[in-house]
């Protein structure tokens, strides 16, 4: 079994790298319904519905460049896991967040939220 260490992990926009990646998260669900029947014998069972997925992007500021993450957008991101596999994932950037120390004046984290849309493709196993 081999161990990722995300050390070579980034995001790009179909093949152009998204600002300065820190951190990336993509949480998947599969919108699971539980029902109970007359053949469930007093026991509720689970079923697999809708799956939907959506996750965050932190990244360093860079005031010179404009952001390719603007609340909105729809855009495909290649999350990498390491150097040649990742997910693609089809979606629509919900939100952006600046956040800033105001004792520094440093930017200390940029984040866009999105949400998936449609079908994303899963990293291929090497």
């Amino acid at each position: 079994m081999a161990v990722e260490s995300g050390k070579d992990g980034k995001v790009l926009i179909g093949g152009t790298p998204v600002a300065d990646i820190t951190r990336w998260e993509f949480h998947k669900s599969a919108g699971v319904r539980k029902y109970a029947s007359s053949s469930t014998a007093g026991f509720r069972k689970a079923v697999a519905g809708v799956k939907d997925g959506q996750g965050t992007i932190e990244f360093k500021w860079d005031a010179a460049a404009a952001s390719p993450l603007v609340e909105g957008s729809g855009v495909t991101l290649l999350l990498y896991t390491n150097a040649s596999e990742f997910f693609s994932v089809p979606a629509v950037i919900d939100n952006f967040r600046l956040s800033v120390d105001i004792d520094s004046g440093d930017i200390s984290a940029v984040t866009a939220g999105f949400e998936t849309n449609g079908a994303w493709t899963e990293p291929t196993l090497s």
